[in-house]
């Protein structure tokens, strides 16, 4: 099944990928976003959700979340585009569990073909159950009306345990979810920091994610 994409709410960090500069970045301990490396991450790819989203300078997005992956909601408004809803877990790049959320075609499009693959490997015995690591190994410049914009490369480089720090649960509220009749907008959900880090035990290689 491929995702059909192309709050009020829990309170969550998050982090965000700009297609326009090709950049990464987490909401900082201090407030705004810091920018971050090209980062490698644990994907709850089985709790992913996508739906309607509508993000407006210096406001939290908006959202509209399907029923499913195989029914999407109707459109609230002109303004709000297809995307995902996903959780994300790095310790070293995020601090932990983060939202990680876009309306960008191009970052969607990447995401897309990374649940097609998550789909098939998933399917393996020696992988049901785990969670996939996914690494940032570059990105692809897309030329379109609004110029020049890119696309990560995000490509599954092994399959782990789920840590107990990442709980095994859709990362959007039962009411951002369409029921019927004519969808609204959630409101819009105070983003805050990421806990700091917590000091890692010391170990002999740096940890992957």
């Amino acid at each position: 099944m491929g995702l059909n994409i192309g709050g009020s709410g829990i309170i969550k960090p998050y982090v965000k990928y700009n297609a326009k500069a090709d950049k990464w970045f987490v909401r900082s301990p201090e407030g705004g976003d810091q920018e971050i490396v090209r980062p490698t991450f644990l994907l709850d790819l089985k709790n992913i959700r996508t739906g309607w989203l509508r993000f407006r300078e210096g406001q939290a997005p908006e959202r509209v979340i399907d029923p499913s992956l195989d029914r999407a909601a109707p459109s609230p408004a002109e303004d709000f585009k297809r995307g995902f809803v996903v959780t994300a877990f790095s310790p070293k790049f995020f601090g932990g569990a983060v939202e990680f959320s876009s309306a960008s075609i191009h970052l969607s499009n990447a995401v897309r073909e990374l649940y097609a693959a998550f789909e098939e490997q998933g399917a393996k015995a020696e992988n049901r159950g785990k969670v996939p690591v996914v690494a940032c190994a570059g990105s692809e410049p897309m030329k379109d009306k609004y110029g020049t914009n890119y696309r990560p490369r995000l490509e599954i480089v092994k399959w782990v345990d789920r840590p107990g720090e990442m709980a095994d649960e859709s990362p959007v509220e039962a009411a951002d979810v369409w029921k019927g009749g004519a969808p609204a907008a959630s409101k819009p959900a105070q983003h805050v920091a990421p806990p700091p880090a917590k000091p890692a035990a010391e170990t002999l290689a740096e940890p992957l994610f």
